[in-house]
């Protein structure tokens, strides 16, 4: 019998990869690129959310005409490495060891507390820096609940984190009756 090594098989003398029968449901082999790979889920996903609440309101912002980090307390569910955090800021944190290619999205019921309307903007922060181009803009009033919603890609690495910050054409303070903080990844 001769001796072959196991780097020089190909087509249909290669065999699943090492660890598959050890691997955990739901998981796949993710390649390297190196001849070498691990057992991984192929996706990552978190949902933060701030319970409905239109009476009280849920959550109020000052917003001013420079952008401000939205603050709320997140609740998370259906999570799937990433965390959150409250210090400094609300954000969530990928802890992933896989870079993931992520659909990130806010939806927001608010509205003005009082007063003119105005017009308010939304974009989210990578690490502290803006998010590609995904910038929303939408205009409240007061008594008028609206639902605002803003949707980017990026590519998070282990510990990069996602924030909203907000801004408007005026100071107004901006009730929230709730709202949902989600990103689906796919590793790469």
């Amino acid at each position: 019998m001769p001796n072959v090594q196991h780097s020089s098989l190909t087509g249909s003398d290669l065999h699943e990869p090492k660890g598959v029968a050890t691997a955990s449901a739901g998981k796949v082999y993710i390649s390297l690129g190196t001849g070498t790979g691990h057992w991984d889920y192929y996706n990552s996903f978190v949902n933060g959310y701030i319970a409905f609440d239109a009476v009280t309101p849920a959550e109020t912002h000052s917003v001013t005409t420079s952008f401000t980090v939205f603050n709320p307390t997140f609740s998370l569910s259906l999570n799937r490495d990433w965390v959150g955090e409250s210090s400094p800021n609300a954000r969530l944190k990928y802890t992933g060891v896989d870079n993931t290619v992520a659909n990130c999205q806010i939806t927001m019921s608010v509205q003005q507390a009082s007063g003119s309307a105005r017009d308010l903007e939304v974009v989210f922060r990578k690490n502290g820096s803006a998010l590609n181009g995904g910038h929303a803009i939408a205009t409240v009033a007061s008594g008028a609940w609206q639902t605002v919603t803003l949707t980017d890609f990026g590519t998070f690495s282990t510990n990069d984190y996602l924030e909203v910050f907000l801004k408007g054409s005026a100071a107004f303070t901006l009730d929230i009756a709730s709202a949902n903080l989600t990103v689906l990844g796919i590793h790469n």
